[in-house]
Parts: C-alpha cells; sequence; structure tokens
C-alpha cells in the first residue's frame, strides 16, 4: 500500500500547512481529520477532531508525534503518553498515541489502514501510564479522555477501590478500577465520621496512597508512612497525588 497516496486521495484531502506529507480533510461539517505520513513513511499518525478545529494545534501535534515515533510504533503498547509537547494557547504538555485495537479508525473501510495508524491527541501528563493493558487502554481512550476534543479537561490517570460503612457504597472486587478524580475527591471528603471506612487509590507511577477512618481520626498510609491526616487536606492531597 502507497500510504501517502491513499491518504491524499480522501475525499476533499488537501495538504497541511507547514508539515510535509500530511494531509486533512473533513467527512462532515462535525469532524476533521489530519493525517500525516510517519518518519518511516509506513505508518499513518492521525488526529481526529470533533467540533472546533485548530490547524496549528492539530500540525503541532502531528510534527511533535513524528519527531518521537521511534518512542512508539512498533512497540507493542497499545496506550503511550510522548511528553515534552508545548503549543502556546493551550496547557496540552504530553502527545499520545493510541493502537489500531484502541483506536479502531477506518476499521470498516479500510482495515489495512487502519492497521498502521495511530491515534495521536492532545494529552497531559497526568493521563497516561504506558502501562496501560489493552482493555484499560481502549477504556481510557474511548470513554474518558475525550481524544477528539481539542479544548478537553484533565482527566488524570487515577485508579481506586473505597468502601464507606456510613454510605454503604463501594467498589466491586478488591482491584483498584479507573474513576473520575472527582470521584476520588468526593469518596475521600465522606470518610469522615465512617469508622472502618477506606479509599486506596492509585497514579499512573503506580504510586499508591490509601485512607482509612478511624471513626475518631483519618489516617493516610503512602509508601511506608502512615501518618494522620485532616478532613480538609484530602482535596489537597487528592489532587496533588495524581500529578
Amino acid at each position: 500500500m502507497n500510504l501517502g497516496s491513499v491518504l491524499s486521495a480522501m475525499p476533499g484531502a488537501a495538504p497541511v500547512t507547514g508539515l510535509a506529507s500530511a494531509w486533512r480533510w473533513s467527512p462532515n461539517p462535525m469532524f476533521t481529520f489530519t493525517a500525516a505520513l510517519s518518519t518511516d513513511g509506513r505508518h499513518n499518525l492521525q488526529v481526529n477532531v470533533r467540533g472546533r478545529y485548530d490547524e496549528a494545534l492539530v500540525a503541532a501535534l502531528l510534527a511533535h508525534a513524528r519527531a518521537h515515533d521511534d518512542t512508539f510504533v512498533g512497540k507493542g503498547r497499545p496506550l503511550v503518553a510522548v511528553g515534552g509537547f508545548h503549543h502556546d494557547g493551550t496547557e496540552f504538555d504530553t502527545v499520545g498515541a493510541a493502537t489500531a485495537e484502541v483506536h479502531g479508525y477506518h476499521a470498516n473501510d479500510n482495515p489495512d489502514l487502519s492497521a498502521v495508524t495511530y491515534a495521536v491527541f492532545p494529552a497531559y501528563a497526568s493521563e497516561i501510564s504506558g502501562r496501560e493493558n489493552e482493555e484499560e487502554a481502549w477504556g481510557r481512550f474511548r470513554k474518558m479522555l475525550q481524544p477528539n476534543k481539542l479544548d478537553r479537561a484533565e482527566v488524570p490517570f487515577v485508579k481506586m477501590r473505597y468502601d464507606n460503612t456510613r454510605t454503604r457504597s463501594m467498589s466491586k472486587g478488591d482491584a483498584r478500577g479507573f474513576a473520575p478524580l472527582d470521584t476520588l475527591v468526593r469518596e475521600l471528603e465522606l470518610l469522615d465520621g465512617a469508622p472502618g471506612s477506606f479509599v486506596e487509590w492509585e497514579n499512573r507511577h503506580g504510586t499508591v496512597w490509601r485512607v482509612h477512618s478511624t471513626g475518631d481520626t483519618l489516617e493516610l498510609t503512602h509508601d511506608t508512612t502512615r501518618e494522620p491526616v485532616l478532613p480538609g487536606q484530602l482535596h489537597t492531597v487528592a489532587r496533588t497525588s495524581v500529578q
């Protein structure tokens, strides 16, 4: 397959200003797709945008991904964070890259193209560990990160489990599962006055925190240390821990 010919032949495709071997097209007024050849010319790096489109930002994302594509192309990791990104006017500091098994781009109309396509999207360092398995990567990419929005909010990597004796709310099973940061903050706030309750969570580095309620006090365990913590401190602890 001549990848350049395939991409440049997309309906309405036009070259991207300032980025070689890259094309932009819109299948409908809601979506804009932009694709660029990888360094080896055998893979497609593609940004899909829903809603507001910013060609300068998209071109910067693709240029950064291409400059570092040796860190993810052919490496077998379903979801990768390429750090060191900067573009004026945005707070994104990372470029995300997902494999075909995760993104599904072109899967129905051109499976061969899909197989060599990496979804590229704007991201934050707090969001991706690089250790996600295929199922976890699929869930993060499709359900939590909103990778096709250029103005989306940060969605930090949080895996948690909890049990609250007062609200009777708890997570299922013994494994920590992905959750929004707001859920972590809410469950931490509900620990006060709920003896025997706990919240345990993990960040992208695999570091684990746990807050346990004795009824009289809250105890924070982190690494090998255990110390009392005030209810009013938990919001800051949670948000700081996932950066």
